[in-house]
This record gives C-alpha cells, structure tokens and sequence, in this order.
C-alpha cells in the first residue's frame, strides 16, 4: 500500500494548522496549571467540523475517514500544547464506538452534538488489578430488571471531570474460563462526575501535558440496559475494534509530537551561536536531528497504512501496533534529541521540549506498554507461542 496525499488532505492539514497556531504555549500553560479545559479551541474545532471527521454526514459530520482523522491529530499535536491528546478522547471513544456499534437510536442522539461540539467523551476501562489483561476485570453489572446496577473501580481515567458521557466497561457475566472473551459490556454513562453512584480521586501525576487523571470508585451506579453500546456479554470484540483506533490515533500524536519536538530544535539550532558560529551547523547537531526525523516518517507512513486498512475495514491490527510501537519510541527520540540541541535550556520551564518529552515518553506506556505490542506481534503476527 503506497500512501500519497490528496489536494483534500494537504488542505486538511492546512486548515487544521490554522487552527493550532492560534494557540500558543502560553496558553496551554495556563490551561494546565489551572486545570482547565480549552473551551475556546474546542469550539474552533468544532466550528470547523473537526470533531466530527469520521462522522457520517447524515449525522452532522465530514463523512472522512481514520486517515483523515490520523493527520488532524497529528497537525494539531504539532502545533503544541495538549491539542492532539485532548481531540483523541471524544472522537474516537464517543465518535467512532458508536457509528460502529451504536443503535440508530444512539447515532442520532450522540453522534451530531459529538460533531458540534457539544458533548465529551472519556472511557472507563483500566484497573489496578487487571491492567492490561481486560479480561480479568472486577467491575461488575447485575442486572436488576432493565437496569444494571455496576460497582467497582478505574484508575487512570483521562478527562472525566469535562465528560458529557462515559463508555465504561464492566463484566455483565462470571469469567468463564472456556469462553474468556465473552460476558464483558459496554455502558454509555451519562454525566459521570455528577453520579450519585461515582466519586472521583485525582491522582498525582508527573507529566504536565497529560490530562489530569482519576481514581473512579463507582458503587450502585444504575444504568439502564438502553445505554449499553453493541450486545451484551457481547462488549470485548468490539472494545478491541475502539483500542486498535486508539492506538492508531495515539500513534498521531507522538508523530505530531515529535515533529513538534524538531521543529523547536531546528529553530533553536539556527538561532543559538557558540564559539562564533550557529551551532545548527555542526554535524552533531544535525544528525541526531535527521536519524529523528527519519524514523518519525517511517512511523508516520505505518501510521497511515494502519489508518487506510482500518477504512477499508481490513484488519489492521497488526499495523496499529507497529504504528504505536515505533511513533512512541521515534517520538521519544526526538524529544530526548530537543532537549539535547538546547543544552541546559532544555530543562528550563520558559522552554518547550521537556514538557513534550515527558509526554512522549508516556506513550510508550500508555494506552498500552510497548512491550505487550511486541507479545502481540510475536504471536499473532510471527506465529510465536504465547509468552504471558
């Protein structure tokens, strides 16, 4: 598959980048440190039928598709700040969960106010205990006529505190050892911070661009069994077909992040002189910075392989993992490489670069460590026995 952009998508790009250059550092910076939610660039890009990229147009979207979307989140994590991270969550939980697995009922509540702007999303999936092995989650619903009433906890829970709706998973049916994959559900979960049945524990977290995250300890929360999204017990394939858009979209970011990374550098190697000459010049500089930026373009061309196939509803499972691995470790490097170009200044707070190396570095581990993608690649793709 040999990827080349269309007039259409250089003029996504375009417009996208339109959107982020009017959102400086600063303002992220202020965004962050008095946790608030970007509400004036959350409207821009709702204005301009961002939100809604995948969409289909009946339903007040843009009718594109994950490739359309991958270069959104890409442009909008190159121009700085918290953009990218902040765009994955409602697009990709709320958006692409429910066009895919939502009722006609549920696309034509949730999906137009997703493409307008108007309502949040968030997912409630990890636990402490289970971690990556979903499976053995503790989080039960029993059903108590057509309600379920679900108790148990999530940890690392991104942007509950602004979510409209949560798509939270929980087991509707005892583990069965002989049939693993089934009796785990999907819930729509309206107004999560409000529920009687949820309470909210900040967790005390080292990375600044990352979105402030929650211990969600839920105990009697009532749902009505109309709010489940695709069959019951029936939840685990379909979370799979969510996270393998996850990972393609996390992949995004980290490119978009780590261009971002070498643009500053670049700017500042051009800038800064040293023993009379601008140190852009030495090769030193110079090297590093290309070896970056090559591998970020191979990750981005495995990014948009595993976009296209997913559009093409081809499995793409293998390339959103390949995608993920090596945009966080490619990202990683040119961030780490940024700090490096700006010498001691790369530890100051009046720079960028730490902050997006803190966040690069966190993808590596999040929304799955990289060494369970290569468990996966190992099995499913070499034909490796199973390791774990």
């Amino acid at each position: 598959m040999v990827y080349t952009e269309t007039e259409e998508q250089g003029l996504i790009r375009e417009s996208v980048r339109d959107i982020a250059s009017d959102y400086d550092w600063e303002y992220w910076k202020t965004c962050i440190e008095e946790k608030q939610f970007p509400e004036e660039y959350w409207a821009d890009l709702a204005r301009d039928g961002w939100l809604g990229v995948t969409i289909p147009e009946e339903h007040g979207g843009a009718g594109l598709g994950m490739l359309e979307m991958s270069m959104v989140i890409e442009e909008l994590s190159r121009g700085g700040g918290q953009g990218g991270i902040i765009f994955v969550l409602t697009p990709v939980f709320g958006g692409i969960s429910i066009q895919r697995h939502g009722t006609e009922e549920q696309k034509e509540e949730y999906l137009p106010a997703i493409a307008d702007g108007e309502m949040r999303f968030c997912m409630g999936l990890t636990e402490a205990g289970a971690g990556t092995n979903t499976i053995n989650i503790d989080t039960t619903a029993e059903r108590d006529g057509d309600e379920f009433v679900i108790s148990g906890q999530k940890m690392w829970i991104s942007g509950v505190e602004n979510a409209d709706e949560m798509l939270l998973i929980a087991r509707t049916s005892d583990l069965d050892p002989d049939n693993p994959t089934h009796g785990v559900s999907m819930f729509l979960v309206p107004e999560p911070a409000d529920q009687d049945g949820i309470s909210l524990t900040p967790l005390d977290v080292e990375v600044p661009w990352f979105e402030t995250q929650y211990q969600v300890d839920i105990d009697g929360l009532r749902v009505h069994e109309d709010r489940i999204l695709g069959a019951e017990d029936g939840g685990l394939y379909l979370l799979w077909d969510t996270l393998n858009t996850e990972r393609i979209a996390g992949a995004a970011s980290a490119i978009g992040g780590g261009l971002r990374a070498i643009d500053l550098a670049v700017d500042y190697a051009n800038e800064r002189s040293v023993f009379g000459q601008k140190i852009g010049g030495h090769q030193a500089i110079q090297h590093p910075l290309a070896d970056a930026y090559a591998e970020l373009m191979c990750a981005r061309e495995m990014t948009y392989k595993a976009a296209s196939k997913w559009d093409h509803g081809e499995d793409a499972g293998a390339e959103a993992n390949i995608a993920k691995l090596r945009s966080s470790e490619a990202a990683t490097k040119a961030a780490d490489q940024a700090v490096q170009t700006h010498g001691g200044n790369g530890f100051s707070a009046d720079y960028e670069v730490y902050d997006i190396w803190q966040n690069s570095r966190l993808l590596k581990t999040v929304p799955i460590t990289n060494e369970m993608v290569r468990n996966f690649l190992a099995e499913h793709t070499l034909g490796l026995p199973r390791s774990y």
